[in-house]
């Protein structure tokens, strides 16, 4: 008798049923399914976004460090450009002294005014001429006529090498002065206060073609 009321109080075993027609289990279902919509709805507009955003910011951050890593690689060699750079314009200066952008008429005066006086010659004639057109360059050409003697003619064009500007002289012609001599002594006395020689050339430059 025992043994029949201890079969009749275990519970019988069979397959689970879901009862939807039971309000607790129609709740509970209603529940996870807000569960699970409120879940996609967060996962569709704040987290996939979000991810987004960070794979955009992480690509970003790559690329920045990827750039920065080659400033530097190239730092060591910014003070060496900077020392290049300031040797290269020193050069292009001393070579625009030499060979100016344009026709610098005042600034030759003024170089020949002061080696006249270094070397005792008097210019008697400074006529610019024509420039003539090159392939790169444009010669700057002059009609000069210096008074002087020898000696110091020869110390002038030993000035002229001295130029910063680039000089040529050509087609020289050095004659005695027909003024020499008429300092009004009589005849056959000369005036040594008179230059003796008379040069008259050719005086070129050069400046860039623009």
């Amino acid at each position: 008798m025992a043994n029949e009321a201890s079969k009749k109080e275990m519970p019988k075993k069979g397959k689970f049923k879901l009862d939807i027609k039971d309000p607790n289990v129609r709740n509970a279902l209603i529940g996870v399914g807000v569960i699970l919509l409120l879940s996609y709805l967060w996962f569709d507009s704040f987290y996939s976004p979000k991810m987004e955003e960070i794979k955009e910011l992480t690509d970003r951050k790559e690329k920045v460090e990827a750039e920065l890593l080659k400033i530097n690689a190239l730092k060591p060699q910014l003070e060496r450009l900077r020392q290049e750079a300031v040797i290269m314009a020193a050069k292009l200066d001393s070579l625009k002294n030499i060979f100016p952008d344009q026709k610098e008429v005042p600034r030759l005066i003024r170089e020949i005014t002061a080696v006249n006086r270094r070397s005792g010659v008097i210019t008697t004639r400074f006529t610019p001429m024509p420039d003539v057109e090159k392939e790169y360059y444009i010669e700057n050409k002059y009609n000069v006529s210096m008074l002087g003697d020898y000696h110091n003619l020869g110390a002038l064009f030993s000035y002229f090498a001295n130029f910063q500007l680039i000089v040529n002289v050509d087609n020289l012609s050095i004659s005695a002065n027909p003024s020499y001599g008429s300092g009004g002594k009589g005849p056959g006395l000369f005036d040594e206060k008179q230059p003796s020689v008379l040069a008259v050339f050719e005086l070129t430059t050069f400046s860039s073609r623009k």
